[in-house]
């Protein structure tokens, strides 16, 4: 008897971890060769601003198309909690800044389960909130 509960909780720990992804909206984009189909995984916010989770090189992206200002982005919260981060402007596009983290894996973990995520954005020296709920 205890084999069978324990495939019913490993089937059950499937399905709540796959409910952990569906928080964030899917985005499905082919490679320039069209050999590969790639997932990647956003949130939209109240203003417009777009955040793209990057599994593939283990990143976040920050888009915001209305503000083209040189923006920095030193700090992300996930669910409160403060991780230290390095932003990396995209040359070809304005709109849209890399977030890398040192410990990739472990705050990735963190940003599939999270709830809420604020990033912290300083467009020139002007600082500036940008907040992301995850339902």
């Amino acid at each position: 008897m205890s084999f069978y509960i324990k495939v019913l909780t490993v089937l059950v720990c499937g399905l709540l971890s796959q409910g952990s992804f569906a928080k964030w909206e899917e985005e499905r984009d082919i490679t320039t060769d069209g050999r590969q189909e790639l997932v990647y995984y956003f949130k939209m916010n109240d203003q417009g601003q777009k955040l793209v989770l990057d599994k593939y090189q283990k990143r976040l992206i920050f888009i915001q198309k209305d503000r083209l200002y040189k923006r920095t982005i030193t700090q992300i919260k996930i669910d409160g909690v403060p991780v230290e981060v390095m932003s990396d402007p995209f040359s070809h596009y304005p709109e849209q800044t890399a977030i890398t983290f040192e410990n990739k894996d472990e705050v990735l973990k963190k940003l599939f389960l999270a709830k809420r995520v604020e990033v912290s954005v300083f467009y020139n020296r002007e600082p500036g909130i940008s907040v992301f709920q995850i339902k």
